[in-house]
């Protein structure tokens, strides 16, 4: 019984910790998506908003300043190459293991 309330208590501060910002993210879209001509790049901006200000939990340094990169070099991406060349450089650049 005491490991089940210990459970439960864990589950509860957990989601307690998480910081859902609805209206950031949605300003977050609006700002980085709207003028964004390649879908690829749409949809990981996107993406990167919604971790950024929904599923934000446990998110690491490394990790917001990866989506941060993609929102920062992403909106004037036209191409799908051009797109995977930011997230490359993006992921080599805030989450490598190596720096």
């Amino acid at each position: 019984m005491k490991w089940l309330i210990s459970i439960v208590a864990i589950t509860v501060s957990l989601q307690v910790g998480s910081k859902e910002d609805k209206d950031g993210y949605e300003d977050c879209v609006l700002a980085h998506v709207s003028g964004t001509e390649d879908a690829l790049a749409a949809n990981l901006m996107t993406y990167a908003c919604h971790r950024l200000y929904i599923d934000n939990f446990m998110l690491s340094e490394k990790d917001q300043g990866y989506y941060q990169c993609l929102l920062e070099y992403m909106p004037d991406a036209k191409k799908a190459e051009i797109t995977l060349q930011i997230k490359r450089t993006c992921n080599d650049k805030h989450r490598s293991l190596f720096r």
